[in-house]
């Protein structure tokens, strides 16, 4: 079930965080403020610049500038969840992190935070719709594992989605007793799993120093008890 849109246990584990961070200085250049709290103020008057720099200064490395984003658009998120019953908070903030994270600056400058909240909304409904179940390639075989390894090296997915992933697709977790131990939904694991592997897909070639990987089926340790194995998700389309 998804967590209810007005569920104080999402809102307010958010709000109490970010009053923790308010008075912390940026850890990027920025000309909107001394403090956290100052830089959120320009959203009210110019939001899609201010997330435009947030972007950037997160693909540079900092660590706040993600966190503001989302409490920047935080009103939107919950909105978005109150809409529609399908959504909810702690999936779409999940969702939205990662879109964020993945966000073409370039390609898409204008409009940012409606296309973020949109993209938002339908990589959740997506991920409602069932798996294609797709044939598995022959041999030769690598574990899930090996994989994932990769995948942190060279840095291919967050490392929130990677541990998600793990948990599913080399433990054999199902994706509510994974979402027990990251603190999340089911729905957001089963999220931050599926992206883990349309990270994978579209950037194989960043798998070439690991030949096998790139070309082989992946197999987990243990089947995930969701119904989706690496292997089937992996493979080319």
């Amino acid at each position: 079930m998804p967590v209810p849109f007005a569920s104080p246990s999402v809102l307010a584990r958010l709000n109490a965080d970010w009053r923790t961070l308010t008075a912390v200085a940026p850890d990027w250049p920025t000309g909107r403020g001394l403090t956290l709290g100052d830089v959120l103020a320009a959203s009210q008057t110019d939001l899609d610049g201010l997330l435009a720099e947030l972007i950037g200064a997160r693909r540079k490395g900092s660590q706040l500038a993600g966190r503001v984003a989302v409490q920047a658009c935080l009103g939107r998120l919950v909105g978005l969840a109150r809409r529609d019953s399908r959504i909810g908070l702690d999936d779409a903030v999940a969702a939205f992190w990662l879109r964020l994270a993945a966000y073409p600056l370039e390609r898409r400058p204008c409009r940012i935070a409606a296309n973020l909240i949109l993209d938002t909304r339908k990589d959740i409904l997506a991920e409602r719709r069932p798996l294609a179940c797709l044939p598995a390639v022959a041999p030769p075989d690598v574990t899930a594992d090996q994989v994932l390894r990769a995948a942190r090296q060279l840095g291919l997915a967050s490392e929130g989605a990677l541990a998600a992933a793990e948990s599913v697709y080399v433990e054999g977790l199902s994706s509510a007793l994974a979402g027990e131990r990251h603190h999340v939904t089911a729905d957001a694991v089963r999220w931050r799993c599926r992206r883990v592997v349309l990270g994978l897909r579209q950037r194989r070639d960043w798998l070439t120093d690991y030949p096998t990987v790139a070309a082989g089926t992946v197999v987990g340790s243990r089947p995930g008890r969701d119904g989706h194995m690496m292997a089937q998700e992996y493979v080319a389309v």
